[in-house]
């Protein structure tokens, strides 16, 4: 449907408050409250891999099993989320084949987010290194809407905003938005960052005003192209400059958002 004005929203730290814990691989160490693409962009050749099935699935298998069995005849589900320099699907799908991780490594921290957050919002995931030809890290993250968030879709509704999502999360996840009355068929699951900018321009083609709301680096190319970017660090109140120099606007509460709508 074409129109006057798009939302485009990023989903983890953007509408949703999220816990996020990983495991560094090499050393051993589980590591709290991390931010996703900080660990990614350490170094090149390094991608996160959200694989599109039930977590529990995760927790249901033999904890000494290779990591990569979770994938064996389902490699259709496994995403290429975000990644520091171009890795090829194929090239994952080896890593994660030859990988000596096990299951044990994801079970881990996805139970210690699930005993955090016990909401139906939970993905696992993974980042491997190419130079490594091996998972560096296992992670798992668990959110809870923002306070005022539904109040804040029916104002944007209410103002004749069509409300999109563009997140690196699997589509499992974001059918819980549904809830809040957003369309399923508005909601672009394991979307990269290109993919994010290009569900941006292609929306552009439709409504006269498309205004991205995101928060993180994953967002920056989305935020570039969007007729109005907006920054939230409600949760990160410290993004990277890249990104508030791509902002427009700097909320700190995403019930900020239909203010600003309003005035456009």
């Amino acid at each position: 449907m074409s129109g006057d004005l798009a939302v485009v929203m990023d989903v983890a730290g953007t509408i949703l408050m999220m816990y996020r814990v990983a495991k560094d691989i090499g050393r051993g160490v589980i590591l709290e409250k991390i931010v996703t693409w900080e660990l990614i962009m350490e170094k090149k050749g390094r991608a996160l891999v959200v694989p599109q099935m039930d977590p529990d699935l995760v927790v249901s298998s033999r904890p000494d099993d290779l990591l990569g069995s979770l994938v064996q005849g389902r490699e259709e589900c496994v995403e290429i989320s975000c990644s520091s320099s171009h890795i090829s699907r194929d090239e994952v799908l080896g890593i994660l084949g030859r990988s000596q991780v096990r299951v044990r490594e994801l079970q881990e921290v996805y139970l210690a987010v699930r005993a955090r957050c016990p909401g139906i919002y939970r993905t696992t995931g993974m980042i491997v290194d190419r130079d490594l030809h091996e998972i560096a890290y296992t992670l798992s993250t668990g959110g809870a809407p923002f306070p005022g968030l539904r109040n804040v879709l029916l104002d944007l509704e209410n103002l004749g905003a069509d409300v999109y999502v563009a997140s690196g999360d699997s589509m499992r996840s974001l059918t819980s938005l549904k809830e809040y009355g957003i369309d399923l068929s508005r909601i672009h699951s394991a979307a990269s960052p290109r993919r994010k900018k290009e569900i941006v321009m292609d929306l552009k083609k439709k409504y006269r005003l498309v205004v991205m709301v995101g928060d993180g680096l994953n967002d920056l190319y989305a935020l570039r192209a969007a007729d109005l970017a907006i920054l939230t660090v409600q949760q990160d109140t410290r993004p990277a400059l890249k990104l508030r120099q791509a902002a427009n606007e700097i909320i700190r509460n995403i019930q900020e958002l239909p203010e600003i709508v309003k005035r456009i």
